[in-house]
């Protein structure tokens, strides 16, 4: 096992003392000149040393384009790869399961932690990436894990015994059949795999559509005081930011947010097929968001004209808690900076950094 800390920067659980701890002002307070002054400052370092690797991130948009339009063009060869995969999953005992989704995702979830955030927090020349040098990777114990674990498995699982899980070009008696069943074990599948470009439309579609309605879900949880110091408050609480944060959500975030990413799924028609490649790609912007690493081929910074947010912006938002509302993208924060008075107004955040302070 890995050392808790390391000459990468890193720091550990037990390392983290009061003398060390970053005082952060409140994630809900409107604070009226934090993005003439405060934000400006937020990753100042690590997006200039990114930005001094322009070569690099060209190269990796180069490369980013070159794999979309090698699949475009073999898009016939990759279809029969793909409907043989669906061939074999369609029939799999494991893929059929009604529980398949809930065990998927966390298995994801946590292979992304340790592909990602774990191992670049053990290699020394992407410390420079870092938005601030107190980003860090917080190592866990085993309990803590497990218990992380079945406190987010558990409810799923829940619903995943009771909820009838119904998927376009699914035979009507399938789901008759599931309906006078008490408890779901298996899953109606379609019989064909979907259409190659169509599943990469969907994904990418979903994953605009997520945005768009937890941009809606997040702003709501700020601005209202109540909703805030319920179910929102605990995703702010650490000192440090790293990785594990993604997940650090109340029962009721955490359900709005499988909400909003269902809904954009089933906007679409989605195959079980396309929530596959969903999963991964929607769960990699979550943690990138959240590792504090503005790195210069990240998605934000393959997404050309600055489209998307990134790390540096999450990490202002989890500051000062009053812009950067937008889990991915920029354009509604932009719309939503556009309507923004010049002076200092909002006296249900100031209510919300009152009773922060009262806590603490």
């Amino acid at each position: 096992m890995p050392p808790e800390s390391s000459p990468a920067g890193g720091t550990s659980i037990s390392n983290v003392s009061h003398s060390t701890t970053r005082q952060t002002p409140d994630p809900c307070c409107d604070q009226t000149d934090a993005k003439t002054t405060n934000d400006v400052h937020i990753g100042d370092t690590a997006s200039s040393v990114t930005d001094s690797y322009y070569f690099v991130t060209q190269v990796s948009r180069a490369v980013a384009l070159a794999v979309i339009v090698l699949s475009i063009y073999s898009r016939n060869c990759i279809q029969a790869h793909v409907d043989t995969l669906w061939a074999w999953l369609r029939h799999d005992s494991v893929f059929r399961s009604a529980y398949f989704e809930t065990i998927y995702v966390t298995a994801v979830y946590g292979l992304i932690i340790a592909a990602y955030p774990y191992a670049a927090h053990y290699m020394p020349f992407l410390q420079r990436f870092k938005v601030t040098g107190d980003v860090t990777y917080i190592h866990q114990t085993t309990p803590g894990i497990v218990l992380e674990a079945v406190k987010y498995v558990a409810p799923l699982l829940a619903a995943d015994a009771v909820i009838v899980k119904r998927y376009w070009d699914v035979h009507e008696s399938e789901w008759e059949t599931r309906r006078h069943q008490w408890i779901q074990t298996t899953r109606a599948l379609p019989g064909d795999a979907p259409p190659f470009l169509l599943l990469c439309a969907q994904v990418a579609a979903s994953v605009f559509v997520f945005d768009f309605l937890f941009f809606g879900v997040h702003l709501l949880l700020h601005k209202n005081l109540f909703l805030f110091k319920h179910f929102h408050a605990v995703h702010h609480q650490h000192t440090l930011m790293h990785a594990h944060v993604t997940n650090q959500l109340s029962v009721v975030e955490r359900l709005l947010l499988i909400a909003s990413a269902n809904y954009a799924l089933k906007l679409f028609r989605c195959h079980p097929l396309t929530r596959v490649v969903y999963v991964p790609v929607f769960l990699w912007l979550l943690v990138d968001n959240h590792t504090g690493y503005d790195l210069p081929w990240g998605p934000h910074r393959l997404v050309p004209w600055g489209l998307m947010g990134g790390p540096a912006k999450h990490y202002a938002h989890h500051v000062h808690g009053t812009r950067h509302y937008q889990p991915f993208f920029n354009y509604l924060d932009s719309w939503l900076e556009g309507r923004r008075p010049t002076n200092a107004h909002n006296q249900v955040e100031g209510r919300q950094s009152l009773h922060l302070q009262k806590r603490d």
